[in-house]
């Protein structure tokens, strides 16, 4: 009964994360020059590497959440999913010790600025994609 729980929040768990991804690159992608402003704010990238990641990384963000979704690629989309929000959580505390104020800039331009309570909040989602990833790593490695 335990093992069948588990398994029931590791499902709802995956779906929630690749239906959050898929969110969070929508008007990324739609609207690529709002979030190269977006990314600019954080004052992290030099100049020539802001637009060419304002393009590619909505669609890695698509593509992690639809793998996540449709159970495809799950330990890589995992892993990714980990990755990009460990980067997003180091730029907001960059941001937030220096004292920038910026927008989270997550699913939308604009917005309310970005706090410790942003921060809070996405290291949730952080420990969440962690705990998806290391139920994907734990399955995938009992399979070798």
């Amino acid at each position: 009964m335990k093992e069948k729980i588990s398994k029931y929040f590791f499902v709802v768990l995956q779906i929630g994360l690749g239906i959050l991804f898929i969110y969070a690159s929508y008007y990324k992608i739609v609207s690529p020059g709002g979030f190269a402003h977006q990314i600019y704010n954080y004052k992290l990238l030099p100049p020539s590497l802001i637009n060419p990641v304002a393009l590619v990384l909505p669609w890695v963000q698509l593509l992690c959440g639809l793998g996540l979704l449709i159970n495809r690629w799950t330990l890589g989309a995992s892993f990714l999913v980990v990755l990009m929000i460990l980067v997003f959580q180091f730029g907001l505390a960059s941001a937030l010790i220096r004292d920038l104020n910026i927008a989270c800039g997550c699913f939308k331009t604009g917005g309310s600025p970005a706090t410790w309570w942003t921060f809070a909040r996405d290291s949730l989602l952080l420990f969440s994609a962690l705990l998806q990833y290391g139920y994907r790593a734990k399955k995938w490695n009992s399979k070798i």
